[in-house]
């Protein structure tokens, strides 16, 4: 060996960095003792037991000796007996302990030479954490409002208008135009060549609907029945297929139809017909409501998601692992099932480790809305279920029918509640917390974005 070799092997190692093992701070154990002359006991009863029913070649079911008993039933005995006076003792030191225990134990044997008459056992188990709230100031949230005015219930008629609409073929030499319903042949090429979905025979659109690309619809527009036109147009650069983005392409066209479109006129023969008694007017103030309504449960949920996003960021309180488990199973059966709802398949052994993520938020902030609201008092009152259930069953016409299920039927009854609750908590997290008025178009809100 060199010398240059003899110091490189003289020299020393690097030392690896080990990472510490993870401590979990909500880890708990009890220690556990059962009397051995107990267990024998048990075991004595549980061999009685079977040998009431043992059957074997030569003997009488219910006459096998004792000790052919034993020997098929003894170790199943055994466990038995372990098992239920095990049980018996963790319950017992696990109310004694005052801990708030969160899932099951996990019970391992201890080797105790010295100690012959019983044998011991260590629980070891998780906690409830101690709920820690949050610095509520520190929250910056938005309170939402909108107004429903008149010309919000006049759109709406009129969408509810158009909705109706009919169609009847126009002149023949009448030129397309808006609400115009066309039916055309058209043939796209790139470069010459045709491109996938670019040819359609017999295919019809509204003039003014948005369902094609404003410049096909520009160069549409204005044609007549029996006329073809060739023109030049520029896919969006986020049109989708990745050989259009943003390409320029020619469409050659032929109109082979065109239709007016009739709208119902907006008066009390249209109230009748959707059911309206009252005429045009109670039918405006039966929109209304209805948009009310709507607009509220958009800005509620819109505003609980925000508040109950940032308490959730703003939670740092360990969680059990055993819950989170629990949860994180339950999002992924859940996961599965809407899957196959949709027809889909799903995938075999698919983790739900996936899921770990939300399902500590989940846990995390459902441990902190509890003990909020034991803290506060915030569970929904009757009052607020009544009115809640009044302003759910308000678009029925049978209202008070709508009510009574609700209030009489206990599922129905406990969702109402929940959403109640829900709400009364994200009250008192927006008076306690940073927040600010924001008034949301009613177009935005329709389209929730905002």
């Amino acid at each position: 060996m060199t010398e240059e070799k003899t110091e490189q092997a003289a020299a020393p190692q690097e030392e690896k960095a080990v990472e510490a093992p993870t401590v979990n701070p909500l880890e708990r154990s009890l220690d556990l003792s059962v009397p051995a002359a107990d267990v024998q006991a048990l075991v004595k009863k549980y061999l009685r037991n079977y040998a009431k029913t043992a059957t074997m070649p030569g003997f009488r079911k219910g006459h096998v000796p004792m000790a052919q008993v034993e020997a098929m039933y003894g170790m199943r005995a055994y466990d038995q007996a372990v098992n239920e006076l095990v049980g018996q003792a963790w319950v017992k030191a696990a109310q004694a302990s005052g801990l708030e225990i969160a899932g099951q134990p996990r019970i391992d044997l201890v080797e105790d030479k010295e100690d012959a008459e019983n044998m011991k056992f260590k629980a070891v188990f998780e906690v409830f954490p101690e709920i820690v709230d949050p610095d509520f100031k520190a929250l910056t949230l938005k309170r939402y409002t909108c107004t429903v005015d008149d010309a919000a219930v006049e759109k709406t008629l009129n969408v509810m208008s158009r909705q109706r609409v009919t169609y009847t073929e126009a002149p023949e030499d009448h030129a397309a135009g808006k609400d115009d319903r066309v039916t055309v042949n058209f043939r796209g090429t790139k470069d010459g060549v045709e491109f996938a979905g670019g040819k359609a025979e017999g295919f019809q659109f509204e003039i003014g609907a948005g369902r094609m690309l404003a410049d096909f619809e520009a160069a549409v527009e204005g044609m007549k029945k029996g006329e073809k036109k060739t023109f030049e147009m520029t896919f969006p650069e986020d049109y989708g297929p990745a050989e259009l983005n943003g390409a320029k392409v020619e469409f050659e066209v032929e109109v082979t139809q065109i239709e007016e479109a009739h709208f119902p006129e907006v008066d009390d023969e249209f109230a009748k017909s959707l059911g309206v008694e009252g005429g045009v007017d109670a039918m405006r103030a039966e929109i209304r409501a209805n948009l009310e309504r709507e607009v509220q449960a958009r800005l509620t949920e819109k505003t609980e998601n925000e508040a109950f996003e940032a308490v959730t960021a703003a939670l740092k309180f360990p969680v059990p692992t055993a819950v989170v488990a629990q949860e994180r199973r339950a999002m992924a059966e859940n996961f599965a099932q809407n899957i196959k709802q949709r027809g889909g398949k799903v995938p075999e052994n698919f983790p739900d480790t996936m899921f770990q993520e939300g399902a500590e938020k989940r846990v995390r902030l459902g441990l902190f809305v509890e003990a909020l609201t034991k803290r506060e008092h915030l569970e929904a009152t009757d009052e607020q279920i009544k009115a809640r259930a009044e302003m759910f069953a308000g678009a029925y016409e049978n209202s008070a029918q709508v009510v009574e299920s609700i209030m009489t039927d206990r599922q129905s009854r406990a969702n109402i509640a929940v959403q109640c609750q829900q709400k009364n908590v994200c009250d008192w997290i927006l008076d306690h917390a940073t927040t600010s008025d924001e008034t949301v178009e009613f177009d935005k809100v329709m389209t929730g974005a905002f």
